[in-house]
């Protein structure tokens, strides 16, 4: 009976330790400051990237699985510089006609879980945005749209999400106009926090102690 009566209560605590504290980032110290194992791609061939063109056109430089981590995703030389090197990560479809596409990384197939991203934002045009979508196992769809402000001519905006408790399952990045319709766009320097696996709720070896010790005392009882 007391079993019965605090499963209720368990499911409780599973629930609040899914709803674990989410924190946005505005600069790279900080983020770089999480005490994680982070990983940092620049995008260049250097560091197992393909060459990336001027145009969009996917055809040569569609990334595909770095680390283990698929990227639909590809790279390209802008002409102004980046962040870092010459390269940078946009969508995998041409940009002829206006078809801005999105990026994605799954990250299904790692032995590790990602538990938090981190990068610059680059304008081309004043009043974009990078519509970030971040499927996170404990708490869903989390959508983040990153402004990148009035500027233009890659202009560098950081962003980066954390959530210790939770796992990031995949990431989709798109460019947006100040009209809401797709956008040019790019990304520099994608930093990605990660740990080896997934640990219990703090709390919740205690709580299935005492659920043990309560069980144990019934039967005596009984």
């Amino acid at each position: 009976m007391i079993l019965r009566s605090c499963i209720p209560v368990l499911l409780g605590l599973l629930t609040f330790s899914a709803q674990a504290a989410l924190v946005t980032y505005n600069n790279e110290a900080d983020f770089i400051a999480i005490d994680a194992t982070q990983a940092r791609y620049d995008f260049e061939i250097a560091s197992g990237f393909p060459e990336g063109s001027y145009d969009y056109d996917p055809a040569p430089s569609l990334i595909g699985e770095i680390d283990g981590i698929q990227f639909d995703a590809t790279t390209i030389s802008p002409a102004d510089p980046p962040t870092s090197g010459s390269q940078t990560m946009t969508g995998y479809s041409s940009s002829q006609g206006g078809n801005y596409s999105a990026a994605n990384l799954d990250f299904s197939n790692l032995s590790r879980r990602i538990t938090g991203f981190g990068f610059y934002g680059l304008d081309l045009l004043p009043g974009e945005s990078i519509r970030v979508t971040a499927d996170f196992r404990l708490g869903g769809i989390q959508i983040f749209d990153v402004d990148l402000g009035s500027a233009a001519d890659l202009t560098p905006i950081y962003f980066g999400a954390y959530d210790a408790d939770d796992s990031i399952l995949s990431l989709s990045l798109l460019g947006i106009d100040g009209s809401g319709n797709n956008s040019a766009w790019h990304i520099d320097d994608l930093s990605l926090t990660s740990v080896a696996a997934v640990p219990l709720p703090p709390a919740l070896p205690l709580f299935l102690g005492g659920l043990l010790l309560l069980g144990r005392f019934q039967s005596k009882r009984a």
